[in-house]
């Protein structure tokens, strides 16, 4: 067995849906494979070791402007899996304006997403709502309930499903109006030209995946309990859920590529833009 880490962001279906589907399809244990997960949040770019597989799309692009040779090999999703809740009485996103946030810390690649969907419908975050950062899903998801905020900004680690029968009203996934490659596979450039037909069976593997994820949702409410805690009264209607926000081929079309580098590079004051070719590899 060869042994493979793979470095996370965040333990929620939105990165790591692919790999335990695969996981539990036993597609890496047919390549002999032993994969090894690894979480990545408080190890700084310079710190990953070449020979490390990222499944944070979002973080390798930001990477690869600043320098680093993070190459995207697959997309998993192209549409982010964040969804924005709010008190029931609040029924669409302009109701939000002279409200309190619950977001994520300004530096995460989430908070910028949030703040695109509000300027896209006219409302200027910075002055027209107070932005509260919170650490994680289960305080910004705290702060709603015990009525801190009036909306919050949750992933995919808790079920919409959820958080909707639980009283709270679905304004939106920042996924059905921005696109934007979040997750998928990155790999160094070094990594990428000394294990070329490794990379390849990787990405294959997720690509099987990916056609598991649109074909069985079955297959995909059983990972969602065994791995997310996702009862069993909601992980039917959520793996139906979820699954339209997953590409079906590995890939984003170079509009979107393109597109993600330039608003990235305007949020990091990096003045040049570099064309989608150089960061991503689908080859």
């Amino acid at each position: 067995m060869k042994s493979i880490s793979i470095g996370f962001k965040a333990f929620d279906p939105h990165e790591l849906l692919c790999h335990f589907v695969a996981l539990d399809h036993g597609l890496y244990k047919r390549e002999s494979l032993d994969i090894e997960l690894v979480d990545i949040t408080f190890t700084t770019d310079a710190e990953l070791p070449n020979n490390l597989f990222q499944v944070s799309c979002g973080a390798a692009l930001s990477s690869a402007l600043q320098g680093y040779h993070q190459r995207i090999v697959f997309v998993a999703t192209d549409k982010p899996m964040f969804w924005l809740y709010s008190k029931q009485e609040i029924k669409n996103i302009n109701e939000l304006v002279n409200t309190k946030i619950a977001t994520y810390p300004a530096t995460s690649p989430p908070h910028h997403l949030a703040n695109l969907v509000l300027n896209k419908s006219g409302i200027n975050a910075a002055k027209e709502i107070g932005l509260l950062p919170a650490r994680d899903d289960m305080a910004r998801l705290g702060l709603l309930k015990s009525g801190n905020v009036d909306a919050a900004v949750i992933s995919s680690a808790i079920s919409p499903v959820k958080i909707e029968q639980a009283g709270y009203r679905i304004l939106c996934c920042l996924g059905d109006l921005l696109r934007v490659p979040t997750t998928g596979l990155a790999v160094d450039q070094s990594y990428l030209d000394k294990e070329p037909e490794l990379v390849q069976t990787i990405t294959g593997i997720l690509l099987e995946s990916l056609s598991i994820i649109h074909n069985d949702p079955d297959m995909i409410g059983s990972v969602l309990g065994k791995y997310f805690d996702v009862g069993d009264e909601f992980k039917n209607d959520t793996a139906k859920l979820y699954q339209r926000y997953f590409t079906d081929n590995g890939r984003t079309t170079a509009a979107i590529a393109q597109s993600a580098i330039k608003s990235l590079c305007k949020s990091l004051s990096i003045p040049t833009t570099p064309d989608w070719k150089e960061i991503y590899c689908f080859a």
